[in-house]
């Protein structure tokens, strides 16, 4: 019997983004969030395998590699990555002044690099590429010549601004994807895990079977800090994340070339 594919998940907030490897029977084996609260989430709702996986805090920080130390796994199947885009949004007029926060992305680089995952997935905003950042060098330079620079020799490496309406999603959400594919994996492109398009849902499909709140102020017992706790409710809500489809259909291409 195959072992299941591992998972690394990095600027992970409540873990849903990526929930998506979860239901494909990838195991977590480390993810990180500064806040404690959202982290706490994670753990109810049992994302991570191992109980030393929840790493709280600045994750230039933390030892991300205790898996390999602590439970003897050589390497992770896949980093997903998603550092924080405020610097990058288009609704932050101060985006001028977030160079520091817009460098965090050098920490999945780093990580990447030094954990040397088959495959990495990093996501962010249309504008992610083009953005400025401290590279590890200290230089300035774009976040797309950081990547190219740093894991453009190991990986194959493909960059797309998509909207996520087309892959499935409920509503239209820009996002960049950047899809690495180790180099000594053969005959595996970042293109063999790219997901295929979809029609989009209309907006009754992700409130299909939910329960329903009559009351004004009503919450329901499901759900915590306006994150579901059960496993059940978890999936379901799911649905009303934009790009829940296309988290799920990556996973699922990489378990058929992986």
């Amino acid at each position: 019997m195959n072992k299941p594919l591992t998972y690394i998940s990095l600027f992970s907030s409540a873990g849903i983004g990526c929930y998506g490897f979860k239901e494909n029977g990838f195991e977590c084996i480390a993810t990180n969030e500064i806040l404690t609260k959202r982290l706490k989430i994670q753990a109810f709702n049992n994302k991570c395998k191992y109980e030393t996986g929840y790493l709280d805090g600045d994750i230039s920080t933390k030892e991300i590699k205790k898996w390999q130390t602590e439970h003897k796994i050589s390497e992770p199947d896949v980093i997903v990555a998603t550092p924080p885009c405020q610097g990058m949004s288009v609704a932050n007029h101060k985006k001028n002044e977030e160079l520091i926060r817009n460098s965090l992305v050098v920490e999945s680089i780093k990580i990447t690099k030094e954990v040397n995952p088959k495959f990495f997935i990093f996501e962010n905003v249309r504008a992610f590429l083009n953005t400025p950042c401290t590279d590890i060098d200290g230089q300035e330079k774009s976040i797309e010549e950081a990547i190219k620079l740093n894991l453009g020799g190991h990986y194959n490496i493909l960059f797309k601004v998509v909207n996520f309406k087309e892959y499935g999603a409920n509503s239209s959400r820009t996002r960049t994807l950047v899809i690495g594919v180790r180099k000594d994996l053969q005959n595996i492109s970042p293109y063999d895990i790219f997901p295929a398009k979809q029609k989009s849902l209309t907006l009754r499909k992700p409130f299909t079977g939910l329960e329903e709140l009559n009351e004004m102020g009503k919450i329901s017992e499901d759900f915590y800090l306006g994150v579901p706790l059960s496993g059940r409710a978890f999936r379901s809500n799911l649905l009303l994340v934009p790009y829940k489809r296309i988290s799920t259909s990556i996973p699922n291409a990489l378990k058929q070339v992986a």
